[in-house]
Order: structure tokens, then C-alpha cells, then sequence
């Protein structure tokens, strides 16, 4: 069953469905699929997953501007990439005047681009991410951000850590 996190800054609410345990769900048994829209600041998206313990996101703390602009460049940062916990994106298709969905599969997502930025007339309305829950990131993959944070490659460290230190390392 989906809640929704309203209040939030900007205005926004954000759909969370913590029922990845059910028998006929795609996602994995700890999960959770928060939709998010594509108008929220993506900085505002990072510390409410901070916040409720929604991992994947934390080491693009520092990535500028809303979720929809994140995801239609393909954000990544520090070894995370935003396309390591998109799920699915919908999207106005202005050529054909009507909402698509697309799989994770199908945004195409390449370095620093995604099949939003590439063909024009895509418009992102929301975008559902699949995140773990806990307090530690996944194994952390990038050696600066390692060694910044006083851990091994592939070591792990709260959430609340990593976001610190990538905003004060971008400032």
C-alpha cells in the first residue's frame, strides 16, 4: 500500500510503497519504491532519502537541480549513479500527445545522458526509484570518497557521513 510524504520543501508529495515483500512485487524483500516528482530539487530528494534511511542515493548529494533534470542527464557521483535505483520513469511524450512509461531498461541511460536528454519531446513527470533501506550505504566504489570518509574500498558508512562530506568537498 502506497503513503505519501507530504509538507515536504516545495510543496511536494512523494508516493512510498514499503511492500517489497509482496509475493507478486518485483522488488526485493527490504525495499521500497518512492516516486518522486520530477519538479523536486534533487538535493531536497537526497536528504529526505537521508532522512527515512532510503539507500542509493547519498554520494549525489552535490548533484544540482530537480529529479527530473538529475535523471534526464544521468547523474553520477563518487562511484553512484542515478540510474542504480531507477525503477521506472513516466514521462509526457509530446510527439504522441499521450503519458509513456519507461523501465529502467528502456531510459537508456550512458554517461552523463539518458534517452530524456537525447530525444526531444520526452517530458519527465515523476520518476520511481527502488532503494534498500538502512542507515549504511552499498560498499562505497570510489577511492576519494573512501578515503575521505576514513573507510576501505568497498567498506560502508552512514548515510548521513557521506552527505556531509560530498557537500562540503563541492563547496
Amino acid at each position: 500500500m502506497d503513503e505519501v510524504l507530504s509538507g515536504l520543501p516545495g510543496g511536494f508529495a512523494v508516493r512510498v510503497n514499503a511492500d517489497g515483500c509482496a509475493v507478486d512485487d518485483l522488488s526485493f524483500c527490504g525495499a521500497v519504491t518512492v516516486t518522486v516528482p520530477s519538479g523536486m530539487r534533487w538535493a531536497d530528494f537526497v536528504a529526505l532519502a537521508v532522512e527515512q534511511g532510503w539507500v542509493g542515493v547519498e554520494a549525489l548529494a552535490a548533484v544540482s537541480g530537480t529529479v527530473g533534470e538529475a535523471v534526464a542527464r544521468g547523474a553520477g557521483a563518487y562511484g553512484q549513479r542515478v540510474a542504480d535505483t531507477v525503477a521506472s520513469v513516466r514521462a509526457w511524450d509530446h510527439a504522441t500527445d499521450r503519458q509513456r512509461t519507461f523501465a529502467m531498461a528502456d531510459c537508456e541511460f550512458a554517461d552523463s545522458s539518458s534517452r530524456f536528454s537525447r530525444e526531444l519531446g520526452l517530458e519527465i513527470l515523476d520518476v520511481a526509484f527502488l532503494m534498500r533501506q538502512g542507515d549504511l550505504t552499498t560498499p562505497v566504489r570510489d577511492p576519494e570518497l573512501a578515503s575521505l570518509l576514513g573507510v576501505a574500498l568497498g567498506g560502508r558508512a552512514p548515510l548521513s557521513t557521506v552527505v556531509q562530506c560530498v557537500t562540503s568537498m563541492s563547496v
